[in-house]
């Protein structure tokens, strides 16, 4: 059967040819006598890259052209640092040279102003790739502790007592292969912040172990310390995913953003929560997740939007996924006292024009849909503070309204009020901790095993929880009140329209994901033509 996400895409190709909005895109050629855009290039975070490569390709049918260079976020800096490109992506800000392993030293920002603009949240994830007799694990849970000790080689072998606790069954004897990344990286950064704060004392031991002589307490960093156990270092996103699916990668986990897993139709860790739940990094669950996120709201700060997640990790709400985060896009402006960026920025049709456009299409209309790509929505706050930043851009031109966000299709909120977490969905009671890999729903509660079981849902694509057999889990919900599955864990549908966070390896009738699909496309509000008409009238 054809798998939910080339489903979706099929769905999407079915409303772009009847001329419907897919992907918050609007299908329209440019009206004759239509002023054109400069193209704009950018580079950096590989966390990111899928939605802005989304983007980009949702943007260009409209004449407006957007490159972008995923070499990581640490080199995409040193390019705007070096002015040889418009924007850069990054998940951590601008290195101080206090807090990294294998940095080279703080970092000069530029010749001009920059700013911080929130483009992408979502949650680090670990894919992995385990076949026993022939079948690919596709349920495996696994608690933080667990995790950390794997990627500082504590843990090496997948029949290690501390995996078969957290999984609830002994793996075979198999070499674990920790996938890090080479390059300096913001999946390295939001996964050592994140084992900086779960053990201190442990990370601290693994980097002196790694890197001698070091002063502690080790921080933070973008650069993964090397040469451990069985750890392999791949260079970018994209080749830690080649690698751990590889025919070669039997036994390897790495970490990366969720897309890259979906992508790759493999599958990743449930992360066992501080509220006792085992978890995926769905949207809804990162949404919850960052409710915690302390956010710099001063606009007058030069850390304007940056996060903290210290109240993230330890946030214990059921649906949290504790390893949520975002990434930003870093842009020009025009600060004071500096010499103004190159008037390519802001002639009529300037790069300013073009930046201001992309940005104002992605913090809106194009969040719509980034789900089904393995990313979370942004909300309320982020997308305001986000179009506040785009407004400062040299050339820029204006977006929406900053209070009342009119004309700002986000589907987080409506009218200025935060609505996303109204629906978000609870863990089904199978993935609490301690319950066994058959676990049975009945009446809503965890039951002793059987052969089967079924979830109901207070709306359409709410919950749905099933558990049958000893491997792998597909869980779907539809209808008004009912859900469906089979599988060892159940599923956990999102509220997307098509959900691909429910299972590691779901799959639906094309009749039934066309017509979400299409329907999709019809409720989708005005998107980028409508933007770009308002653009070339202001």
């Amino acid at each position: 059967m054809t798998t939910l996400r080339a489903l979706a895409r099929q769905a999407v190709r079915i409303g772009a040819a009847l001329g419907l909005a897919s992907l918050g895109l609007a299908v329209a050629a440019q009206p004759a006598g239509a002023s054109t855009y400069t193209s704009i290039s950018g580079s950096g975070s590989s966390w990111a890259s899928v939605a802005l490569d989304q983007w980009s390709s949702n943007v260009r049918q409209n004449g407006l052209v957007v490159n972008y260079n995923p070499d990581g976020s640490a080199s995409g800096r040193q390019d705007y640092i070096n002015n040889q490109v418009d924007f850069t992506g990054s998940d951590p800000p601008f290195r101080n040279g206090q807090d990294e392993l294998g940095g080279t030293g703080a970092e000069n920002s530029g010749k001009y102003g920059f700013s911080y603009v929130p483009d992408t949240a979502g949650g680090t994830a670990f894919m992995y790739h385990l076949t026993v007799a022939g079948h690919l694990i596709t349920n495996l849970r696994l608690a933080p502790l667990t995790i950390m000790k794997i990627f500082t080689g504590n843990i090496s072998n997948w029949d290690d007592k501390r995996i078969t606790r957290d999984y609830g069954k002994q793996l075979p004897n198999l070499p674990i292969t920790p996938v890090v990344r080479s390059d300096g990286s913001g999946a390295t950064y939001f996964l050592t912040r994140w084992m900086e704060h779960l053990d201190p004392s442990l990370w601290n031991a693994f980097c002196q172990r790694v890197h001698p002589g070091i002063k502690l307490p080790c921080p933070q960093t973008e650069f993964y310390p090397p040469n451990f156990g069985n750890a392999k270092a791949e260079n970018g996103s994209t080749n830690v995913a080649n690698y751990i699916t590889s025919s070669y990668g039997n036994g390897a986990i790495g970490y990366d953003e969720y897309a890259y897993a979906l992508n790759s139709h493999y599958p990743v860790v449930a992360v066992l929560n501080p509220a006792g739940y085992y978890v995926l990094p769905s949207a809804s669950n990162v949404a919850v997740a960052l409710t915690k996120a302390r956010i710099n709201e001063d606009p007058h700060s030069q850390n304007f939007l940056q996060q903290n997640l210290d109240a993230v990790y330890t946030f214990k709400d059921p649906r949290s996924y504790p390893l949520s985060s975002y990434s930003y896009l870093i842009v020009p402006r025009q600060a004071r006292g500096s010499p103004s960026p190159p008037p390519e920025f802001s002639s009529p049709a300037g790069k300013g024009r073009s930046l201001s456009t992309f940005i104002d299409y992605f913090l809106c209309a194009g969040q719509a849909h980034i789900a089904e790509l393995g990313y979370s929505p942004l909300p309320l706050k982020l997308v305001q503070g986000g179009l506040l930043q785009t407004d400062q851009i040299p050339g820029a031109v204006r977006g929406p309204n900053l209070h009342t966000l009119a004309g700002c299709a986000n589907p987080t909120f409506t009218n200025g009020v935060l609505t996303l977490l109204k629906n978000a969905p609870f863990p089904s009671p199978c993935q609490k901790v301690g319950e066994p890999l058959n676990c049975v729903v009945k009446n809503g509660k965890a039951t002793t095993p059987g052969s089967g079981g079924s979830g109901s849902g207070k709306k359409a694509g709410a919950s749905a929880t099933a558990s049958a057999g000893t491997v792998g889990g597909t869980g779907t919900g539809t209808g008004t009140s009912t859900g469906t599955g089979t599988g060892a864990t159940g599923g956990q549908v999102t509220g997307q329209v098509i959900n691909l966070a429910a299972s590691q390896s779901s799959q639906a009738p094309l009749a039934v994901v066309t017509a979400l699909g299409i329907l999709a496309a019809v409720a989708t509000p005005p998107a980028l033509a409508a933007w770009l008409r308002r653009r070339r009238r202001a």
